[in-house]
């Protein structure tokens, strides 16, 4: 019995000095091979054994693109600014409770005509908060922590109405929800810490006292041949908006060159990949490559990362809100290279094997655009393709902003763009009814220190950027 026990301790014994020498060799075979993966290398994910603490920073990621006041006099809308006071409390009421919700409570019947019609809704008094693009339900879910507890016809949210008005209930108020095709209805609490009903009907009747609020109108009213009922635009020859020029730069911590390599690797690799990944700068020194047998990663002079899983179609498609978790978490690891501005979802598409993710940065509610010199295209600040295991490609300009020394006051006045401005660079798009989007936005180019404020008016088959020309201009 005895040597039947001694024997069964040797035997772990042996079993435990394999694994061991095992673990020994890998640990040799990835100093002496840089970039060749050794047994369980191939299943890392990037960054994967790294904490961040991404249910603490999600939230940022989304945002209103507007948030508006109806005052009930039909086409008049009063714009809130996103450093509005107004603006955070309404935004804040939604992503503690509002949204949570919105996806655990069933819709409640609409028994009007008017309430299956959003552009009949908004017409009336009422507070209007609306995304850039529609956002899947499952990304929202995730972001508020809200797990589904039945299945709803709500797939997106797109934009969303308060009528404070219409529960008599003092702890409700009533929500419309629209995906883009069909509205829904919600009869939501009032939680401890949300603003109050008094508050929001305040905010109501009192905008148009607020003179930093800019009253907008909808273009269909006034030119009816326009086919796209959101487009807001100001009817004010007075209006306007005081723009900062901005400064834009590759983050210091960054800057390509031979003495700074370590540095880059450790913001952009980090500790896991700096030594299994080979290095190498391109012939003009203006890029530097990372590589071993599952990923590239090119960075350039410009800022400009370029990473790329070398087999695209390894992993689980997965859901959109587990592909959102792997590109926000890919962000988050080198997001503290970013300064000056927010990184917000732009839009989000859906492909065979993988989701695509934009991201803009935005500074005082407007996107900054990157302008490629080569081709004149407008791009993304990142492009993030993504499945439920991995990111497999990434492009992002890593920049920071702030302020300039210059600033300007810029006329609002849409008729003062359209006809003294767009018509002349682009008399084509005077008679065009497909007009979908007006904006205002910053451009810089990939390698410019600069951002300057932009027009842009969107057509199915064209863009059109003008530059706005300040006082003095």
């Amino acid at each position: 019995m005895r040597t039947s026990s001694l024997e069964l301790k040797k035997t772990f014994l042996m079993i435990f000095l394999i694994i061991l020498s095992v673990l020994q060799m890998g640990i040799l075979w990835t100093e002496k091979n840089p970039g060749v993966p050794f047994l369980f290398s191939s299943q890392k994910h990037w960054y994967s054994e790294i904490a961040v603490d991404i249910d603490r920073v999600k939230e940022s990621y989304i945002k209103p693109e507007n948030i508006m006041v109806s005052d009930g006099a039909g086409g008049l809308y009063w714009k809130l600014d996103p450093n509005d006071g107004l603006f955070k409390a309404i935004w804040n009421d939604f992503k503690q409770s509002y949204l949570k919700q919105i996806l655990d409570i069933k819709p409640t019947a609409g028994i009007n005509p008017y309430e299956q019609d959003w552009y009949s809704l908004i017409k009336m008094k009422c507070i209007v908060v609306e995304f850039k693009n529609p956002i899947h339900s499952d990304i929202i879910r995730w972001i508020v922590d809200k797990e589904s507890t039945f299945s709803t016809d709500l797939k997106q949210i797109y934009k969303i109405a308060i009528f404070p008005t219409e529960s008599i209930n003092n702890n409700e108020n009533t929500l419309y929800v629209y995906d883009g095709n069909n509205v829904y209805k919600f009869v939501v609490k009032i939680e401890p810490g949300n603003m109050r009903k008094d508050d929001y009907i305040r905010a109501i009747r009192t905008i148009y006292q607020n003179e930093n609020v800019i009253p907008m109108n909808r273009l269909i009213y006034f030119y009816p041949s326009v086919k796209n009922d959101d487009l807001i635009v100001s009817l004010d020859k007075n209006s306007e908006k005081k723009i900062w020029d901005l400064l834009v730069k590759t983050p210091d911590k960054i800057i390509l060159n031979r003495d700074n390599v370590d540095k880059i690797e450790d913001y952009l690799l980090g500790d896991i990949y700096k030594s299994s990944m080979v290095k190498k700068f391109g012939e003009d020194g203006s890029s530097i490559i990372f590589s071993d047998t599952e990923k590239v990663l090119r960075y350039y002079k410009n800022g400009f990362l370029d990473y790329q899983y070398r087999n695209k179609s390894i992993g689980d498609k997965g859901t959109v809100n587990e592909a959102f978790e792997k590109a926000v978490t890919f962000i988050e690891y080198r997001r503290k290279l970013i300064e000056g501005v927010d990184i917000l979802l732009s839009s989000v598409e859906e492909k065979n094997e993988n989701y695509v993710f934009t991201f803009d940065y935005v500074m005082d509610g407007m996107e900054v655009k990157i302008l490629d010199p080569a081709d004149q295209t407008v791009k993304p600040a990142i492009t993030i393709v993504a499945n439920g295991d991995r990111v497999v490609d990434v492009k992002w300009y890593i920049k920071t902003f702030s302020n300039n020394d210059y600033y300007n006051f810029y006329s609002l006045y849409f008729f003062d763009i359209f006809q003294n401005k767009m018509i002349e660079n682009y008399p084509d798009l005077q008679n065009s009814s497909e007009i979908y989007d007006i904006s205002i936005i910053y451009i810089c180019t990939e390698s410019g220190m600069r951002a300057e404020p932009y027009w842009v008016i969107k057509t199915e088959n064209q863009e059109a950027y003008l530059r706005m020309q300040g006082k003095g201009d």
